[in-house]
């Protein structure tokens, strides 16, 4: 059984109160919930995070109106290694600041114009990769332009967007990314420049 603390943290987090995100929540109180629930629940926890938790709360029957936006977020944020977090478990700005070759950084302080063009560069290094590696990297900035239009800032999102949607329609494996961040924008062709 789930302690009710730990189904109130649930709820706040999946409604977008929770002071503090999965990744710096989860191992604060794994060693308790290891002893609490049955080993088959707490590794479905561990490992399926929101999903579980959201299952949980449900089971529980406890009332909640969740925030999609903000779950989305929280999903987001508890895929990201640990590494990359702040102890709030949320990115850390210096981070955020190189990704992209730094394109991330010049967009938080308003340089859309040099974000392009470094985004430019990095669409064109990505290119040379395999279909594997392109689709990859095509799909994290995609992810990333999304979260940001949707949960953050929506002209760095457009930004991003914008990067992934000027890869011209080549491979099955990339074109799904591309297909994804012009649907985002509304526009159906490659963005020119």
């Amino acid at each position: 059984m789930v302690r009710p603390e730990h189904l109130l943290y649930f709820k706040e987090l999946l409604e977008g109160r929770a002071d503090v995100s999965w990744n710096a929540w989860f191992p604060r109180h794994e060693a308790e919930l290891a002893r609490e629930l049955p080993r088959a629940e707490f590794l479905r926890l561990k490992f399926q995070k929101l999903d579980e938790a959201e299952k949980l709360l449900r089971a529980a029957g406890v009332e909640y109106t969740p925030d999609p936006a903000a779950a989305r977020r929280e999903r987001y944020h508890a895929l990201l290694d640990p590494s990359v977090l702040d102890q709030r478990g949320r990115p850390r700005p210096e981070f955020r600041r190189k990704a992209y070759n730094g394109a991330l950084g010049q967009l938080m302080d308003g340089e859309v114009d040099a974000a392009r063009a470094t985004l430019g560069k990095f669409i064109r290094r990505v290119r040379r990769y395999p279909a594997e590696k392109q689709a990859e990297e095509l799909e994290d900035l995609c992810f990333d332009g999304e979260m940001e239009l949707t949960l953050g800032d929506p002209e760095i999102g457009r930004v991003l967007l914008e990067a992934v949607a000027s890869v011209p329609p080549r491979d099955d494996l990339v074109d799904p990314a591309t297909d994804r961040a012009r649907g985002l924008l509304g526009q159906s062709e490659p963005a020119l420049g």
